[in-house]
């Protein structure tokens, strides 16, 4: 009889306590709140639906899509620029034969306005070359992969 009252009232305190986290069906606590999160208007927490998960999954797939686009496009607006700018350059130095191959800042022409035209258009490649790096920078702080600059995917 004395080992079958302590277990009695120890199986009773037990049955107690685990009743006053919940306070029944249907009916929940604050700490219960807090653990589920806001429950719907019949007070019951609901699981999220399938199709809302496919549609998540989808919706980063299109995000990364999207970023995949971003940066290939800034990186080509920019690499067409630079192109650009090389082929003026190439067209300025097709007077002088003897200048192609060399170093694009080494150059000095003999023709003034040729030569004022060359400036111009090193000062557009540097600045163009510069806005590629700091777009590469950029890329590179936020975690994108570097062929996406090149569309490289």
């Amino acid at each position: 009889m004395f080992v079958i009252v302590p277990v009695i009232i120890g199986g009773i305190l037990c049955y107690s306590t685990a009743f006053a986290e919940h306070t029944g069906p249907g009916k929940y606590n604050n700490e219960d709140l807090e653990k589920l999160g806001t429950p719907n208007k019949n007070g019951e927490e609901t699981a999220p639906k399938v199709s809302d998960k496919i549609s998540d999954e989808k919706k980063s797939e299109d995000r990364e899509t999207q970023d995949k686009e971003y940066w290939c496009r800034q990186g080509t607006t920019i690499n067409r620029t630079i192109s650009d700018i090389k082929m003026e350059i190439d067209k300025i130095l097709d007077e002088y034969p003897d200048m192609k191959g060399k170093d694009i800042d080494k150059i000095e022409l003999p023709n003034s306005g040729s030569q004022e035209r060359l400036n111009v258009r090193r000062l557009k490649l540097r600045e163009a070359e510069g806005r590629l790096s700091d777009l590469e920078d950029e890329a590179h702080r936020k975690g994108v992969p570097a062929g996406w600059i090149k569309c490289n995917f």
